[in-house]
Formats: C-alpha cells, sequence, structure tokens
C-alpha cells in the first residue's frame, strides 16, 4: 500500500464491525445535543437488545469505545466512519432507529436536525425514503413525555 492508501485506511480502522457502527451511530444521536437524557439511554438500550445481532452482546464495552472515539475524532468523522460499515441491507433501518433515538425525549434540537441530515447522506438513503422514515417516527413519538 501507498501512504495514502495507509493514512485513509487509519482514519476509519477506529470502527472494526457493524455491531461497533450501529452502537457508534446511535450513541452519537443521543449525544448530539450534549446532554444525554436517561430517556435516550433507555431508549438505545431497549432498541439494541431488540434486534437479533445484539443477542449475547455486551453492549457496555461498545458504549465506552463509542464515547472515546466520538471524543477523539469529532462526531462527524466519526459518524462517516460508522456509516461505512453498515451493510446496505442495514441502512434504512439504522436510520429509522436512529430517529427513535433522537425523539425519545419528545424534542429535535437544532444539533439533532443536522445529524439527521448526515446520517441520511452518509447512509445514502434517497430524500423520498428518509422522509417517510421521519414521518413515520414523527408520529409513532408524537405526545411522547419530555425526559422520562
Amino acid at each position: 500500500m501507498n501512504s495514502i492508501e495507509d493514512k485513509n485506511n487509519s482514519q476509519l480502522n477506529f470502527v472494526t464491525s457493524e455491531l461497533e457502527a450501529w452502537v457508534g451511530i446511535l450513541y452519537s444521536c443521543i449525544s448530539a445535543d450534549n446532554q444525554i437524557s436517561n430517556s435516550e439511554t433507555a431508549t438505545l438500550s431497549r432498541l439494541l437488545y431488540s434486534k437479533q445481532m445484539f443477542v449475547g452482546i455486551d453492549i457496555a464495552p461498545l458504549y465506552k469505545k463509542a464515547f472515546d472515539v466520538r471524543k477523539q475524532h469529532g462526531q462527524l468523522k466519526y459518524i462517516s466512519a460508522c456509516c461505512e460499515l453498515v451493510k446496505e441491507e442495514n441502512r434504512e433501518t439504522v436510520f429509522a432507529l436512529a430517529l427513535e433515538v433522537l425523539l425519545a425525549d419528545g424534542t429535535l434540537e437544532k444539533e439533532e436536525k443536522n445529524v439527521i441530515e448526515i446520517l441520511s447522506n452518509h447512509l445514502k438513503i434517497d430524500s423520498e425514503m428518509t422522509s417517510k422514515i421521519i414521518e413515520v417516527i414523527f408520529l409513532k413519538n408524537k405526545g411522547n413525555i419530555k425526559g422520562i
């Protein structure tokens, strides 16, 4: 490999599996506004444990790695690296789960709206599907109690 390829690979190797990518994306969502509520943490854990791919997986080390890597590399670079490892057939699901986490507290702050746009672009979800997913998640979470 030449030095440019080495540099590009080393920039992305801080995310090493699709499991880490899912947790990284969802963790980035709950921390987008720099405040992590109990409802966001509970929603994130519930969503991950409901997925077959997370059966038997200890999520705590993945949370810790997500916290550390996001802090070290910055949110945008981390999200980009995570999105690269999400399989194409899982991208819309991860996007929907990300919205679910973002709306867990019943509000959508400016920073969270930015994350939605970034995720949609990096996961390569077309604008029509993005709109559909957003609409469904908003309807599902309409009337949520803040701060639970």
